[in-house]
């Protein structure tokens, strides 16, 4: 991330509000395998000791949550204002912020555009399977998700495989493929503390898919529930990414699905 500060960053850091990168690190959370393990242990729930073994930095992974808690039942919003404050910033007797929390985010060549594409590609696989309800090739995903790349351009989510798209696929399916394990690599360094690196890590967990569809959904779900609380109270809701970035983006790619089969019902006479 870069290391600069513009009048806006220091008006955040002086009132400890939090960025994109911060809610990004709960998204991470999220989606990490060793993080979801870890809140089952500290919640009561029954785990496999063996597999608990097997988990690389396991002590790690218990220091980050014994900071940043249960990120499962609490929208970003609610957990930056109990907890993640408190992670990344310390108040001063003035009631202004200094970056001297339990954790700081790490200073380096990793883009947020990189951070968006991970979650979001592990999100909609997550989602994309759980609809289909059967695995979902890499190369499809890019497509559905609209990943920038010449590839997805030669390429439809309907597309037939043939011997002239081959090369579009193998190679799209190999940059999505290789956007996943950074993924992965991303929410488990952020499991173990650090944030945002994409330095290879082998956790000993991988992804699980419907497991993690459900809890962001449910996350998402009270998300929308804590905004709609703040705005019938009358309290400010500050515009997050998702809502900046990513939720336009489906939006679109929902109206596009909508007249894709609108057009396809037309043509079939089924309208």
């Amino acid at each position: 991330m870069k290391n600069n500060q513009n009048i806006g960053e220091i008006y955040r850091l002086q009132n400890g509000l939090s960025n994109d990168e911060h809610e990004l690190f709960h998204e991470y959370l999220l989606i990490s395998p060793s993080y979801q393990l870890a809140h089952k242990v500290m919640s009561g729930q029954a785990v496999d000791t063996a597999v608990i073994d097997g988990v690389s930095k396991w002590d790690s992974v218990l220091e980050t949550y014994a900071v940043c808690g249960d990120v499962f039942s609490m929208p970003f919003l609610r957990w930056w204002e109990t907890i993640g404050r408190g992670v990344f910033y310390t108040q001063k007797e003035d009631s202004t912020y200094t970056i001297k929390g339990s954790l700081r985010l790490l200073t380096n060549k990793v883009h947020e555009k990189t951070l968006l594409e991970g979650v979001a590609l592990v999100n909609d696989k997550a989602r994309l399977e759980i609809k289909k309800g059967k695995r979902i090739e890499n190369w499809r995903l890019g497509v559905e998700v609209g990943l920038k790349s010449k590839w997805t351009q030669q390429l439809k989510s309907s597309t037939k495989k043939t011997h002239d798209n081959l090369e579009a696929r193998t190679t799209l399916g190999i940059l999505v493929s290789k956007k996943i394990t950074e993924a992965l690599y991303i929410a488990e360094n952020a499991a173990r503390g650090s944030f945002p690196s994409i330095t290879p890590i082998k956790s000993g967990l991988t992804f699980d898919y419907p497991a993690l569809n459900a809890l962001v959904n449910a996350n998402l779900r009270k998300g929308m529930n804590e905004k709609l609380e703040r705005k019938r109270n009358g309290l400010y809701v500050p515009k997050t990414y998702f809502s900046r970035k990513v939720k336009p983006k489906l939006d679109r790619a929902k109206k596009i699905q909508i007249e894709v089969e609108r057009q396809i019902k037309l043509r079939t006479g089924k309208a």
